[in-house]
């Protein structure tokens, strides 16, 4: 991995809203690999369940279901590829 794309990759994971708008985007992310994409949407998945617990973001409900959908279907492709490590699993 380049550290240019590394870079990005890292800051994605900690801000993901600030490089795509909706979480579809992080699959036509042709730069990530499926952990990266897996790593961004459990982050901010993350995020915006802290948004909706402390009730900033209205419209939370609706992003954090097309994150928890695309989160599932990563996951899923993952354990049939045999790709999942253990930092990824949302247990």
């Amino acid at each position: 991995m380049t550290m240019k794309r590394a870079r990005f990759v890292q800051d994605a994971k900690l801000d993901p809203g600030r490089y795509y708008r909706h979480p579809s985007d992080i699959i036509r992310d042709r730069r990530l690999t499926k952990e990266d994409r897996l790593e961004i949407v459990i982050a901010w998945e993350r995020d915006m369940r802290q948004l909706q617990a402390e009730d900033v973001f209205g419209g939370a409900d609706d992003k954090l279901s097309q994150l928890q959908k695309l989160r599932e279907e990563l996951e899923q492709d993952l354990e049939s590829t045999g790709d999942v490590h253990p930092s990824t699993s949302s247990g």
